[in-house]
Order: structure tokens, then C-alpha cells, then sequence
């Protein structure tokens, strides 16, 4: 993810300085200052429920008599409130690998309290550090700082040793709350060349670089500093795929080891490599070719479905109403796809490549596809190939001019949809005369569409139909959420949200029948005053408005992804008792996001004693950059603001 270079209003932003500046703002380890321990707010957020005072990291190379990669950091936190008592639990984690590992060693800690004018400090014990196995290969040292109190400052320091030489621990300069000083320096002999993969929308420059003697006589290290002062806190908003995508840090790839005396060698792979070794690897390749037990299954198909499309369906469907996912995700078959296929339970990997199987044994032009979810984070595709990014197979089908990508876990996505767990950038398509990446995106949008016809009496009641239509995005929402709690649950939990407003027994059409829009219709009542009211008050939107603007950062330095375009159209006509006028109504208006990528109308018209109330959102684009956060913004407060209008009935005669 590349930064933007050109945002001059950040609050904070990378600066790179030599070594005389950086050591200007080294902490000295159990020695904290008065005013640290006075501070009570934030000034820049006072939201915050705590603040990294200080956190600095250092990467460095030993050659004893083996090399190794030493990691020291020492981070400062300032406990703000009640809130922030999080902090105090730590977790350091590190790898093991077989008998390579991570050793987490020199674990210290302080807890600092200003008690009656006086500097209180507590140590933390190492009775209080335990470890825990967190996977297959991560584990974790973890504690909890003692003594903590709104206004404690906590003080750690840890060192990292590590036989994976070639690995540098990556480097986090942005957290879920304000960071006012983060400072990493890597040390790096003259016999690696590394990759820096920078990451975040915090403006970055060029690191300057100091070279001292090694350990060898002749050997030079290159040091690098990177530093960002003042970064504001990482806040979870709306409509964004993981707050890991858009946090500022730096990793590291090492491309080629040059030791003396040796030729150069290339340590990052290529996309070709890869692809050949994962369609030789018995749990991922190896897979697709395994077909016979599935034979007779795949005949009867082949036998009532001649064209290629209609193969497709009826292979896709065959495999959705056969198998059950469980829920997990990988990108090899832990399982044979036999076994997977006589239990009727797998994985992502193992269901998707049993589809990706029979589609091939059915003479279709198919492939899998890996790609990693939303909540996992986006691959850059840009750099060397690493499969840890990827935590997903789908399969891709070509037929014709056109492709489709299918997804055989959930039941109720139709062919060539995929779910909004896998809107996220692109996925590598992994074929062997075929090398490219293949566009995530959304092949339909998210439609909803509500219309009601309702009367009103002088005394308030409220007497109509309504009827919901859902399409797309919004038909698989709507039908998951039926499904999941069973219609009666979910009429009574629409009946609630609705307000004062009571939801008839309803009528719902196309439930599966995942091709076609979803429809609900239902009576709607309200009960009124229970005697003749001169004015009548009534929020035309029944309580299916926006009430809340989904926006409330004031500036937001990450993207806005919607994952699909969204058209939602609100419907309502209103029907007013004889001898009532309408004295107050919103008015029209049209808004409109810059170059079409959004429109909001809200019509209101009268004929007669029919009053109709028309609300249309258009969203035309899936993802919405940092620039463009302030109008959308803007746009949704305009909506909000719309849809809390209320209509103003009145008992007298238009001669009034």
C-alpha cells in the first residue's frame, strides 16, 4: 500500500533524521519525568484512554559463533483512564519453528504512580511473566504491570533473540491510540540487501543512512532510522476491510544475500515458482487431479446439462447443497477431497477445490484462486510472492470471453458471486499457462427497495402495506439474517426496529430462490391518540431512515470501502384524513457526490390527499479515498439530516 505523499494537513508525519537527532529523544529505561507523570489529558485527543509517550525498537545482526538477529525495544504508555487499563497486559510474541526459535529474554518493567506529591514505582515481578502457545508455531510471553491506576506510567523494556536470520521483526509506528514518539533503527550488514515495504497514509521520505564497522574487520553495517512524531490513534470506523491495512509500519524483504567470497544469491521467489510448486503439493495440486469418486455424480450432470454455463451451475450447486463448510479457513486441503466429499464437511481450501476438480474433470477451463478476506488484509501485489497472505481458495472458471470466480461455501450465493468476505483487492490465479492476478470485485450491487401505502386517520391511526424488495448484496444479507434467526424472529425483530409501528404476519416470496430478487410484504399499523387530534406529526421514513451518520472521524486518513455499490430507493405515500392539510413538509433536494460516484434525492410531491415521499442513496463505487472522506461525509449529514424530517398534518381547509 503506498503512502500519500501529497496530504499536507496529517497531524503526523515520518521524519528522518541522523543519528545525533534520534538519541535527542532516547528515555533512559526506569527514569520517567514529572511531567509524564502529571499529565493528566491529551491535548490532540482527549478521547484518549491512554498515550505511547515513547516507543523505540532496534534490529541488529550478531556474528559470534552463529549469526544472529537481536530485536531490543523499550516502550513508554501513559494510563489516562479506567479505559486504557488494557494496556497494562502485555503479550510478546515469537517464533518457533522446528529447532529454529525466538527467545524472549531481559523482560523488565515499572509501574510509576504519583502518591501524595511523591514518585511511587513498582516493579514487575518475573514470577508474573508466563507463557502461552498461541498456534502451531506462534507462542507468547505475556504479563500483567502491577499497580495500575489512571495516571500510572508503564515502563518495559524486552529483547528478542532469533536464529531466523533471515527475518526482521516489522515495525508499527501507528496504534489504536495516539503515539506522540515511535523510532526503529535497523543495523544491517553489507551482506544483505533488504526490501523496505513501507505501509499507511502518513507521509514518508527517504531514510538517511550512516554506515559503521561490523563485527568482521572488514565488514560495514548500514544503519537506518525511521521516526513519526505525534501520530494520531488508528480508530475503527465503518466500511473498512481491517484497521491492519491502513496502519502505518514497515517490513522487511530480504532479496539477495551476498556473502564474501560467494556469488550473490536471490532469496525472493516469483509467482511462477510458486504456482508450479502448489500444483505439484500433494494438499493443494495434487487435489485437483484426484476425480473418480465423483464420477457417477458429475455423469448424471454431464448427461441433462450440454452447454458449458449450465455445466458450471449445475456442478456449483451440486457442491453447495453437498457440502458443509465448517468454517475455516486455509489454503491447503488438510483433508483428501474424497474423504471431504463422503463426509460432507470441510474447509474453504478443501470445498473449493473439490469444486475446482469436478469442473476440470468436466472439461471446463478452471482454476483455483487464493486471496485473502477482508478481515485477514490485503495483499500487495506488487512484491514477492508469500502465501502466509493468503488465507482463502476460490475457483475460476472461463468460459468464452467470459470469467467467473465461484465459492461453493455458502448456499446461498449464486454463480459467479462471490461473498463480501472476498470483495478485497485482487486474488492470484494459480495456472499453469495463465500467471496474473484477478480482480475481487463485485459483480452485482447492494439493492433494497421499500414501498408502503398507508392512510392516516384524524386521530393518528396508521392503517397500510409495505413490501421490501431485496436484490443482490442486499437479497444475501436479507436471506442470511432470515435464515439464521427463522422468519418468526426476525418479523419481531423488524416489528421493534420499526418503532411504534406493528408488522402483520408476512408474505415472503423468492426466499430460495438465490437467481431473483427477495420480497416481503406485510400490513403495517399504529395505533393513534384515540381522539381527533388537530395536528398530526409523522417521520415519513417509518423508521427505515438513516439516523446516524456512519462518519464521524473529522478527518479520516484511510479509505472508505463500501465493498459493493449500493442503491437503496424508500418509497411512501400517505394518505391524509378528509378535512387535514399538509401545513409543513420536507423539501427536495438532490445531492451530489463529485464525478457521479454518488447521489442522494429526496422528492416529497401531493396530489390531492396523497402525499409521496420518495428517498433514493446511490453509492456508484465500491471504495472511497482519504480525499474524498470529507464530501462523503458531508453527504451522509445531509441524509441523516433529511430523513429526521417530519410532515406536519393539519385539520382545517386549504381557505385557512
Amino acid at each position: 500500500m503506498k503512502a500519500i505523499s501529497t496530504l499536507t494537513t496529517l497531524i503526523a508525519c515520518f521524519i528522518f533524521c541522523s543519528i545525533t537527532g534520534a538519541d535527542a529523544q532516547r528515555k533512559k529505561f526506569g527514569k520517567v519525568e514529572e511531567a509524564e507523570l502529571n499529565m493528566n489529558s491529551y491535548a490532540k485527543d482527549t478521547s484518549a484512554a491512554a498515550v505511547i509517550l515513547f516507543d523505540y525498537g532496534e534490529s541488529r545482526f550478531t556474528f559470534n559463533q552463529e549469526v544472529k538477529v537481536v530485536f531490543e525495544r523499550h516502550i513508554r504508555i501513559k494510563i489516562l483512564k479506567k479505559s486504557g487499563y488494557d494496556w497494562a497486559n502485555v503479550s510478546i510474541p515469537y517464533y518457533v519453528k522446528n529447532s529454529d526459535k525466538e527467545r524472549v529474554t531481559n523482560i523488565k518493567g515499572y509501574t510509576f504512580n504519583m502518591v501524595n506529591g511523591e514518585e511511587q514505582k513498582d516493579k514487575l515481578e518475573s514470577k508474573s511473566v508466563y507463557e502461552e502457545q498461541q498456534t502451531e508455531n506462534w507462542h507468547a510471553k505475556k504479563f500483567s504491570m502491577p499497580n495500575v491506576k489512571e495516571g500510572s506510567v508503564l515502563d518495559i523494556t524486552y529483547t528478542v533473540h532469533s536464529d531466523f536470520i533471515y527475518t526482521l521483526r516489522d515495525w508499527e509506528f501507528q496504534s489504536s491510540i495516539p503515539t506522540l514518539w515511535s523510532e526503529y533503527q535497523v543495523e544491517i550488514p553489507e551482506y544483505f540487501d533488504y526490501k523496505f515495504l513501507m505501509q499507511g497514509y502518513l507521509a514518508v521520505n527517504d531514510a538517511n543512512r550512516s554506515q559503521s564497522n561490523g563485527a568482521g574487520a572488514n565488514m560495514k553495517n548500514n544503519k537506518y532510522y525511521w521516526i513519526v512524531k505525534e501520530a494520531p490513534a488508528l480508530k475503527e470506523e465503518k466500511y473498512i476491510t481491517t484497521l491492519n491495512d491502513y496502519r502505518s509500519k514497515i517490513e522487511f524483504e530480504l532479496e539477495r544475500v551476498k556473502w564474501p567470497g560467494e556469488s550473490p544469491k536471490t532469496m525472493t521467489g516469483n509467482w511462477e515458482d510458486v504456482t508450479k510448486d502448489l500444483l505439484a503439493a500433494d494438499k493443494f495440486g495434487v487435489q485437483l487431479n484426484r476425480n473418480n469418486f465423483f464420477k457417477d455424480d458429475l455423469a448424471v450432470i454431464m448427461a441433462s446439462s450440454k452447454e458449458p454455463k449450465q455445466q458450471m451451475e449445475a456442478i456449483y450447486a451440486l457442491v453447495k447443497k453437498k457440502m458443509k463448510w465448517d468454517e475455516k479457513y486455509e489454503i491447503y486441503a488438510k483433508n483428501p477431497i474424497r474423504k471431504v466429499y463422503d463426509t460432507g464437511s470441510g474447509s474453504v481450501a478443501e470445498i473449493n477445490l473439490l469444486l475446482t476438480s469436478m469442473l476440470l474433470e468436466a472439461g471446463l477451463d478452471a482454476a483455483p484462486v487464493l486471496l485473502s478476506t477482508r478481515s485477514h488484509g490485503r495483499v500487495r501485489t506488487g512484491y514477492s510472492p508469500m502465501l502466509s497472505k493468503f488465507n482463502y481458495v476460490v475457483a475460476h472458471v472461463k468460459i468464452g470471453d467470459k470469467e467467473y470466480l465461484l465459492d461453493a461455501t455458502d448456499p446461498l450465493l449464486p454463480a459467479g458471486m462471490l461473498p463480501v468476505r472476498c470483495l478485497n483487492g485482487e486474488g492470484r490465479l494459480i495456472k499453469r499457462n495463465d500467471q496474473r492476478w484477478v480482480a475481487l470485485q463485485p459483480q452485482t450491487s447492494y439493492t433494497k427497495l421499500f414501498s408502503t401505502n398507508m392512510t392516516i386517520s384524524s386521530q393518528g391511526e396508521i392503517m397500510g402495506s409495505g413490501k421490501e424488495s431485496a436484490g443482490g448484496y442486499g437479497a444475501l444479507s436479507l436471506r442470511r439474517s432470515i435464515l439464521d434467526e427463522g422468519e418468526t424472529k426476525y418479523m419481531e425483530r423488524v416489528a421493534k426496529e420499526v418503532g411504534d409501528f406493528s408488522v402483520g404476519k408476512p408474505k415472503i416470496e423468492n426466499l430460495g430462490d438465490i437467481n431473483n430478487s427477495l420480497n416481503i410484504s406485510y400490513d403495517i399499523k399504529a395505533n393513534g391518540s384515540g381522539q381527533t387530534n388537530d395536528i398530526i406529526y409523522l417521520n415519513p421514513m417509518l423508521g427505515y431512515g438513516e439516523e446516524e451518520n456512519p462518519f464521524k472521524l473529522s478527518e479520516r486518513l484511510y479509505p472508505v470501502d463500501f465493498a459493493t455499490p449500493i442503491d437503496e430507493t424508500y418509497i411512501c405515500n400517505i394518505t391524509i384524513p378528509e378535512g387535514y392539510i399538509i401545513e409543513e413538509a420536507p423539501k427536495s433536494v438532490a445531492v451530489n457526490l463529485p464525478e457521479n460516484s454518488g447521489r442522494f434525492m429526496y422528492m416529497v410531491e401531493q396530489r390531492g390527499n396523497v402525499v409521496q415521499v420518495m428517498s433514493k442513496i446511490n453509492i456508484n463505487k465500491p471504495v472511497f479515498f482519504a480525499p474524498e472522506y470529507a464530501n462523503l461525509k458531508e453527504f451522509y449529514n445531509h441524509i441523516v439530516a433529511k430523513h429526521a424530517e417530519q410532515i406536519v398534518i393539519k385539520k382545517g381547509s386549504a381557505s385557512n
